[in-house]
């Protein structure tokens, strides 16, 4: 900044040169950015997985699983179970998962939870877990590994899990008369899908609904229960302004074993797959260690299971270098799609946030819902025997662990089932994204500096013009005047031609000569130049109440689910869902037509071309920021963040009086398209035409919207209950942003 600020900076060469490429520049970082991701899928810019933990010993072992007619029976007694009693029901059969663990002589516990749903209007729900202990026989419960199969009724619209139930029951029996067992194993069966596992691991890890827990509400500066800061104390009589960290009671748990090294979650419908979907994307876009990805990988390879991951399939050959990159860049999409909602496609993704490494083994057969891989139908079938080898395999290698995992990567990028990319080759695609921005600002930066090459050369010519008058004048009236006196004069004319010249070429305000104050030595030694400004252009203290105001509209939003949900509920008699997707669309109208004003109210002058830009510079480094900051946790999110914004970021700029209106107006059009909620709404319509290409223009656009509604449900509960980022990122970091964007283009300079 001090090189930013000399008054020599104009002549500085590389100045000159940044004014003029600053524009393509910042175009080929963008479509650079875009290409090395691209490049990443071709396996010379990509890397073999690998083992960096050599205590896991994968497949050193002979595996000894016997259990396939135990699971066979398991399976058929299960479903005998759920269609004679809990065929009309959604209850999880608490007392058949008792009796079949005890008979296994498990340790059985039972473990209830209460989720008071905190958009709706005293509407509770209640959930109870099931789950056995086996204890291992070397150690005294230090440790223990965690098998898990979420409990689907018939009339769930997901597939059903009763296969994946069954192989964990006879795994447990197996495992039960073997003494090798350095670890204790959780055998867990949870209901409601993750919000089962979330109350588990809460109570699990003792995070009560009174407790400081991760993330469980949508934004609060001050704890809970904080002296003259508790906001819930002011609105005790409406039933909506309840604390958001008490929606989720976790309940307590009778008994538990040691520090959770790692999960398994099974998801399987039949007892004969055709190939296993690993899933490791977590909750706001957490990975498991590599390692742990790369055991189950190897270990289902050796018991002859074929596995895949997005569009990575284990089974294919690709045929060309064409084909391979092709592969790889749809398989890195296909991961960054799935991390860019923060969701996680499965339990495992909720044990990620407390330190525990998990993935999830889904099976998947030629009819599946999720799609058809090329050439499945010549696949061999899995049937329990393979897949009680692959998990014996991957339990025992857990067992060997000496410690948590630590070494690998927890960052990274799959092109394959076998191929990874470390977020040291990623990163350089967002970074170049972020320089686009910050060369974009340094150089609106150095353009509102003022050029005084021209002042200075007309300066020297006054002041050799002005000398020889000084000096005539000086021979005929004043004589004896001192030589000081003539220096102070030259340096005042001096200043004064420069306030002068500065003020033509500029426009701003007037230049005050204060000539009775003393000047320092440094001015009368080398003419350092001294002005004191009645009215200055810039004014930070504007521009830092607009960004308060901003960002504090923000935060607003991100708080106002809760009450939009009241108030359509109590007024308008409608759910939670189109409650607070129609009030986001209000609040962003409003904001649409306000917002503009703010400079104007906050400045009691005109609005001058320094001023904005000034603005403009602070978005931009501030859009940067955000996308490094979260992409450092979240890479996808990040990406997707930049790729989008990037492009308009570099677009607006001040709107000249004499500006093309054609041109400002395609700037303010798309930036309303790329207003959060709106571009949300629109993607989902262009979506639902790619998966609906039949359906009319009406209907696309009202499918468009229903999946834009359901998807902005699905983010502010998921914020509520899990910690999801996604809805507080949108709310607090990309609105302001955008605002400030709109509020650049609605204002013109005067």
């Amino acid at each position: 900044m001090g090189l930013l600020s000399d008054p020599e900076y104009g002549s500085v060469k590389w100045v000159k040169i940044l004014k003029k490429i600053y524009r393509p520049l910042c175009f080929l970082c963008y479509v650079g950015a875009i290409v090395w991701f691209a490049m990443l899928g071709d396996q010379d810019f990509n890397n073999e997985t690998y083992f960096s933990e050599n205590a896991l010993l994968p497949g050193l072992v002979t595996n000894e699983f016997n259990g396939e007619q135990a699971a066979n029976q398991f399976f058929k007694e299960f479903q005998d179970e759920l269609q004679d009693k809990y065929d009309d029901t959604d209850e999880i059969p608490v007392p058949w998962f008792v009796a079949k663990m005890s008979q296994l002589h498990l340790e059985v516990y039972t473990h209830n939870f209460t989720l008071n749903y905190p958009l709706g209007q005293g509407q509770t729900y209640k959930g109870t877990n099931v789950y056995g202990i086996l204890r291992a026989p070397r150690t005294s419960s230090l440790e223990a590994l965690v098998v898990t199969v979420s409990f689907r009724p018939l009339s769930s619209h997901q597939k059903g899990t009763a296969a994946g139930i069954a192989l964990m029951l006879a795994f447990a029996q197996f495992a039960r008369s073997q003494k090798y067992w350095a670890k204790d194993i959780i055998f867990l069966v949870t209901e409601h899908e993750q919000l089962g596992m979330q109350a588990w691991l809460e109570a699990y890890h003792g995070l009560h609904s009174d407790a400081e827990t991760f993330y469980t509400s949508l934004g609060s500066f001050f704890p809970s229960g904080s002296p003259a800061l508790d906001l819930s104390k002011m609105a005790e009589s409406f039933s909506w302004a309840a604390d958001h960290k008490k929606c989720l009671n976790p309940g307590k748990l009778k008994g538990r074993s040691g520090s959770i090294q790692a999960a398994i979650n099974l998801e399987f419908h039949t007892p004969m797959i055709k190939y296993v979907e690993v899933k490791v994307e977590g909750l706001n876009g957490q990975l498991p260690n590599l390692d742990l990805v790369n055991l189950v990988h190897r270990l289902c390879a050796k018991s002859g299971i074929n596995r895949s991951f997005k569009n990575s399939y284990s089974w294919i050959r690709q045929r060309g270098k064409m084909d391979e990159w092709t592969s790889g860049v749809l398989t890195m999409l296909g991961m960054v799609a799935s991390q860019v909602a923060g969701v996680p496609n499965g339990n495992h993704g909720l044990f990620h946030r407390f330190g525990i490494e998990a993935v999830t083994l889904e099976g998947r057969d030629e009819y599946d819902p999720a799609g058809v891989p090329p050439r499945v139908d010549s696949l061999s079938p899995a049937k329990f025997y393979r897949l009680g080898i692959a998990l014996e395999s991957i339990l025992r290698s857990l067992n060997n662990l000496l410690e948590r995992f630590h070494q690998s990567y927890f960052f990274y990028v799959l092109a394959a089932t076998n191929r990874f990319i470390s977020i040291g080759q990623y990163m350089p695609s967002l970074c170049l994204l972020c320089v686009a921005m910050l060369v974009r600002a340094l150089a609106l930066w150095v353009s509102i500096q003022q050029d005084d090459e021209a002042t200075e050369v007309a300066a020297r010519k006054r002041k050799n013009s002005d000398t020889d008058d000084s000096d005539q004048e000086s021979a005929d009236s004043r004589l004896n005047e001192d030589s000081e006196e003539i220096d102070e004069s030259d340096a005042i004319t001096k200043v004064s031609e420069g306030c002068e010249l500065r003020h033509r070429k500029h426009k701003t305000s007037e230049c005050e000569m204060v000539k009775d104050q003393p000047q320092p030595p440094s001015a009368r030694t080398n003419g350092t130049h001294y002005v004191v400004m009645n009215d200055t252009n810039i004014s930070l203290v504007n521009i830092g109440t607009n960004y308060l105001l901003v960002h504090l509209l923000g935060y607003i939003v991100m708080n106002s689910p809760t009450l939009l949900s009241a108030i359509g509920a109590i007024y308008f008699n409608e759910p939670s869902e189109v409650s607070v997707y129609y009030g986001l669309i209000a609040i962003s109208v409003l904001l649409i037509i306000v917002t503009p004003m703010l400079l104007r109210i906050l400045r009691k002058g005109p609005l001058h071309n320094e001023e904005l830009t000034l603005v403009n510079i602070l978005v931009l480094v501030e859009l940067a920021t955000v996308c490094l900051a979260v992409g450092m946790h979240n890479f996808s999110l990040g990406l997707v963040i930049g790729v989008v914004y990037t492009p308009l970021a570099l677009i607006v700029g001040v709107i000249k009086k004499n500006g093309s209106p054609v041109r400002v107006l395609l700037k303010r059009i798309v930036c309303l398209i790329l207003q959060p909620l709106c571009f949300l709404t629109l993607a989902m319509i262009v979506y639902s035409k790619i998966l609906f290409p039949e359906e009319s223009f009406l209907e696309m656009a009202g499918r468009g919207r229903d999946a834009a509604m359901q998807a902005t449900m699905f983010s502010v509960v998921d914020s509520l209950i899990y910690g999801n980022w996604l809805f507080n990122v949108a709310t607090s970091l990309l609105l302001p942003t955008w605002i400030i964007f709109w509020q650049i283009l609605c204002n013109t300079e005067d």
